[in-house]
C-alpha cells in the first residue's frame, strides 16, 4: 500500500505536551527535507514507512511498563531511504499517526506504507 497524498497538514495541537516534545526532539519537517534526530533525510529519497507495535515482556513486568510507565501501547516508526534506516522508537499511537500524516502531506513521491492500519489513508500500489 502507498500513503495517499494529503492536502491538509496534520494539526500539532492534537498532540499532548509529551508527544509534542517527542516530535520537537526527533522530527523536524521542512519542505525539502525532514531532520530525524538531526540527520537530514530528503523527502524525495524517502521510499517506505513502517509502523509496528512495540514488543513488551509478558507478565507483571510488561504490564507495569505498558500501563504504569507509558499508559498505553507503544509503537516504533521506521523510515527507509535507500540503504538508510531511521527509527523513532516507543511513541504513542497518536504520535505515530501525526508522523505518518505529516509524511503523507510533505512527501513529493509515493511512499510505501506497512504496519498499523488507520493512521492515514492508503491507496493500492
Amino acid at each position: 500500500m502507498i500513503l495517499k497524498r494529503s492536502n491538509a497538514r496534520p494539526e500539532p495541537d492534537t498532540l499532548t505536551a509529551a508527544e509534542a516534545r517527542t516530535i520537537a526532539e526527533a522530527f523536524d519537517v521542512y519542505a525539502g527535507e525532514v531532520l530525524f534526530y538531526g540527520q537530514s533525510l530528503r523527502w524525495d529519497t524517502l521510499a517506505e514507512v513502517n509502523v509496528v507495535k512495540a514488543a513488551r515482556y509478558s507478565g507483571l513486568a510488561g504490564w507495569l511498563v505498558r500501563y504504569l510507565v507509558h499508559g498505553d501501547d507503544r509503537y516504533h516508526i521506521g523510515l527507509y531511504a535507500g540503504e538508510q534506516e531511521y527509527v523513532l522508537p516507543n511513541v504513542s499511537l497518536n504520535t505515530a499517526r501525526y508522523v505518518v500524516q505529516t509524511i503523507a502531506y510533505y512527501a513529493p513521491l509515493p511512499v510505501l506504507y506497512e504496519g498499523v492500519e488507520g493512521l492515514s489513508p492508503l491507496v493500492e500500489a
